[in-house]
């Protein structure tokens, strides 16, 4: 139920088309003897169909229908404002549950295998891009059509709020520090950076031709109309999610299934940013490592001099960006030592990654 002074106003209209001056007041003031509103008391009086008290007005018969009408508009002007709600909350995560998203949504082909592309450095975690995917689901499945460029993008930077601000509130009651606070890559405080992140993931407004992240990882499409699931996204979205589906955020962001798909995704899809999380990883081999180490093995493999030419900054920004990631993936481990920064392989990080390269190209 919503009370604001615009909302009243409205239902005062709606009332006084409908009913004699004289009445509404009488109705006014049975309500007021009884301490709710006009339209609670209208419902409570056709719904319960009872005789009016003594010091309530009495009203002839022929007046039911007008009262039954009153309440079934103002039973509407509810059920109305309660959608009106669950859209301007859309993407939260009740919103974004299994058990609440009805039918299949369109989807698109998938994409192909990208030999040169990489995750947008910007783009430190992947959590996000999981409520996307559903979100993307719960606006396609009833209309199976591609949702279009505006709606799904205000979507967005709404879910990516909500979800943040809740996620935020979990961060803080399971005591999550730095680096493990789930919440992180929402952007649910800053509006730029949050209006940033839609853009990497989902791509820029303007008829970009850039593809962006949930394209390069092959887990959306877009054509004329709008965004799309592919299978590969579909299949990740209908994945149980810990945190969405099962209110376990304790257990981290993602099942093991989830991270089985999302790796195969990187592995088959994206060869370079294989590369990088693999080069990360041999170079963890020998037990906990520092940033400068890892450093010096990405400047050998990809630095200046190489083919591939990189500066040191971008160096940095894509050891910090896989690293960040592979440890959402609990790939690896970091933990601080004194001011310096050491990662480590999680125990069965090499396990999982041979597992992952064993698959089927």
């Amino acid at each position: 139920m919503i009370h604001n002074e615009s909302y009243h106003e409205k239902n005062m209209v709606d009332v006084t088309l409908s009913v004699e001056d004289e009445q509404l007041i009488q109705w006014i003031q049975a309500a007021q003897d009884k301490g709710t509103t006009l339209e609670e008391w209208l419902i409570d009086s056709a719904n319960t169909n009872s005789e009016i008290r003594d010091k309530e007005i009495e009203k002839p018969s022929t007046e039911i229908g007008i009262l039954s009408g009153l309440a079934e508009r103002a039973w509407d002007r509810r059920a109305k404002a309660g959608d009106s709600l669950a859209e301007r909350e859309m993407g939260n995560r009740d919103f974004l549950r299994l058990d609440s998203i009805r039918g299949e949504p369109v989807i698109g082909a998938n994409i192909g295998r990208l030999e040169n592309e990489m995750l947008p450095s910007g783009l430190l975690r992947l959590l996000p891009m999981k409520h996307a995917l559903r979100l993307l689901w719960s606006l396609t499945s009833e209309s199976k059509r591609s949702s279009p460029d505006g709606v799904f993008r205000d979507a967005m930077n709404q879910m990516l709020r909500l979800n943040g601000l809740k996620l935020a509130q979990e961060d803080n009651q399971f005591g999550r520090g730095r680096g493990e606070r789930l919440a992180a890559g929402f952007s649910h405080l800053d509006d730029s950076a949050r209006g940033r992140a839609v853009n990497w993931m989902i791509g820029s407004p303007g008829g970009s031709t850039k593809l962006s992240a949930m394209e390069i990882i092959g887990w959306s499409t877009k054509d004329t109309e709008g965004f799309r699931l592919t299978p590969h996204g579909l299949d990740l979205a209908k994945l149980p999610n810990p945190i969405l589906d099962r209110d376990l955020p304790h257990k981290g962001p993602f099942s093991p299934l989830e991270r089985t798909l999302i790796l195969d995704s990187i592995h088959h899809r994206l060869p370079m940013e294989w590369n990088i999380m693999r080069t990360l990883i041999d170079g963890m081999r020998g037990g906990a490592v520092g940033n400068e180490r890892l450093d010096a093995r990405m400047k050998r493999k990809f630095g200046e001099g190489t083919t591939f030419n990189w500066t040191n900054s971008i160096l940095q920004l894509r050891r910090v960006a896989a690293v960040t990631r592979m440890s959402e993936l609990g790939l690896v481990i970091r933990r601080r030592d004194g001011r310096k920064t050491l990662s480590e392989l999680s125990e069965d990080a090499i396990n999982i990654v041979e597992f992952t390269e064993s698959g089927p190209e």
